[in-house]
């Protein structure tokens, strides 16, 4: 192995061997055993600004769980946390950029149910590997999939709604936050049991998609709670069920779809923190640890709940384990339902 010491340095060090009775070599583990060498570039970590990107737009459920995180992880790092939204392809675009980034943990992506759940069955070509490419940080979080329709429908209730579809067959379609996202593996759930004649209409995050609802370019949207239970203020959207197995917190009026007899209509978004494989463990430990930290503070839980969201702390190993099950249900569920990628 190369030395790493100069000459005088590499006398000086031979020298105070001899005198120690010891024998040293001067490379590498000469240094480690003599303290001279510089600490692990891990070990200051965060020494510059940490970038989270959120593969959504701005507005939804993962933007705002983005944000909130990095707002409370960077005191608990003492460091700096900047948020990006790369939107596109149902988080394709977004996990994309991360896959490529340095294996040093200053890149790191609030991951979900579709980026991490669907896509690996949906997309034969991702542009990244969830297995190969990230590592496991912590989970955030979930939130309940709603029905959401718009107020201009005149239906107040579930059997209200399939009763209008019924005598309106081919006037329905429904957002979602995009191919394959939960919300659209709900709505394709709902139509296979209601046997409606719905068309999926995908956007780039729930946000778009619970505004096209309440502008009435589509009827209806299946999306996080925390991107549409804001809008019902407006008196131009309507929440008629929640997908959870328990009513929302934040919607304790609204019934669950199982309450209105689609049992089997359970769906849920849940977010994840991954950065990129090979980044070194300690710095993945700082990383969940600041996780663990911000999901046990009151004030970030009871901002959670007014979003629908539920705080949920996993490991490392907890997560890589939950991910990987849930990719394997998705795929169950994809192909029994026929949902293709458009």
């Amino acid at each position: 192995m190369q030395t790493l010491f100069s000459p005088p340095l590499r006398r000086f060090v031979a020298g105070l061997a001899r005198r120690l009775g010891t024998t040293l070599s001067t490379t590498l583990p000469t240094c480690l055993m003599m303290g001279l060498c510089a600490a692990p570039a891990h070990a200051d970590y965060p020494d510059k600004a940490i970038q989270f990107v959120s593969p959504y737009a701005a507005g939804g459920a993962n933007d705002y769980l983005t944000r909130l995180m990095a707002q409370h992880m960077a005191v608990a790092l003492k460091g700096n946390i900047v948020v990006e939204n790369r939107a596109g392809a149902n988080g394709i675009v977004g996990a994309g950029y991360v896959a490529k980034s340095a294996p040093d943990g200053y890149v790191v992506l609030m991951g979900n149910s579709a980026t991490h759940g669907t896509n690996p069955t949906l997309y034969k070509n991702l542009s990244y590997d969830p297995d190969k490419d990230f590592a496991p940080v912590g989970m955030v979080g979930s939130v309940p999939i709603v029905l959401a329709v718009n107020a201009q429908l005149g239906v107040d209730s579930v059997a209200a709604l399939i009763a209008y579809g019924k005598s309106h067959p081919g006037k329905l379609s429904f957002g979602s936050s995009g191919v394959g996202g939960t919300g659209h593996l709900a709505g394709e759930a709902f139509k296979a049991a209601t046997g409606l004649d719905m068309v999926h209409v995908p956007y780039k995050g729930d946000a778009p998609a619970a505004a096209d609802a309440m502008g009435g370019q589509v009827q209806m949207a299946f999306v996080g709670v925390a991107s549409a239970a804001p809008l019902v203020a407006s008196g131009r959207i309507k929440i008629l069920a929640v997908a959870s197995a328990q009513r929302a917190a934040s919607l304790p009026d609204v019934p669950t779809m199982t309450e209105v007899g689609y049992k089997d209509i359970v769906f849920a978004q849940w977010y994840a923190l991954f950065t990129r494989a090979g980044t070194p463990q300690p710095v993945i430990d700082k990383l969940n640890a600041a996780t663990r930290t911000v999901l046990e503070q009151p004030d970030v839980r009871k901002s959670m709940a007014t979003q629908g969201a539920e705080p949920t702390y996993m490991t490392p190993a907890q997560l890589d384990q939950f991910y990987k099950a849930e990719i394997r249900r998705f795929a169950e569920i994809i192909h029994k339902l026929a949902i293709k990628a458009e």
